[in-house]
């Protein structure tokens, strides 16, 4: 009996081990994903850092100037930078500048907030304010939103004014090269 069990399964072994194996399909799939937030051009540039909003360039004066005024130069549309967003909630503003505490010397009247030009040795400072506005009516503010200059194209167009009151008028003023940086944000 146990041998003719053992036939019987010596022989299902055989007649299996004779049939081929069956093909096994695994299936799935895999996700595919894609976030977009918002983002910026920035004189045609979608860069987050680094990015030149232009220069305020008071020039080469003699030192007894009086009053000074320049606007922006050297962004990407002549005086002003332009930005173009994907949300029409976004905000521009000067956050603010190197330059803030009065140094030993001051050269002009300083505004709200503080500005100065200062020279390389860091001892004296001209002190000047930025404007929105070609009329110097409007003073730009730390965190305040700036205005749209103009817009073109779905471009809004941003520019700033420099002016020095109450200047040198005197030949105590140290010649020299004065310099700040302003800092800008977009905020979207």
């Amino acid at each position: 009996m146990n041998r003719l069990r053992l036939i019987i399964v010596a022989g299902c072994v055989m007649i299996a081990g004779g049939q081929q194996a069956q093909a096994v399909d695994s299936l799935g799939s895999i996700a595919a994903s894609l976030t977009l937030t918002n983002g910026c051009l920035i004189n045609g540039s979608p860069s987050q850092s680094g990015i030149n909003f232009g220069t305020l360039n008071f020039g080469s004066q003699p030192a007894t100037f009086s009053t000074l005024s320049t606007q922006l130069t050297g962004a990407a549309s002549g005086n002003t930078f332009a930005i173009q967003c994907t949300t029409t909630s976004y905000t521009v503003q000067v956050t603010s500048n190197t330059n803030v505490t009065t140094p030993g010397t001051t050269i002009g009247t300083p505004g709200t907030p503080a500005r100065y030009l200062m020279n390389a040795a860091n001892t004296t400072g001209v002190a000047y304010s930025l404007y929105t506005d070609a009329t110097y009516n409007t003073v730009v503010a730390n965190n305040a939103p700036l205005p749209v200059a103009s817009t073109t194209g779905g471009t809004n167009n941003y520019t700033l004014y420099g002016r020095i009151q109450g200047g040198g008028n005197s030949v105590t003023v140290a010649p020299g090269v004065y310099t700040d940086v302003i800092n800008v944000s977009v905020t979207y």
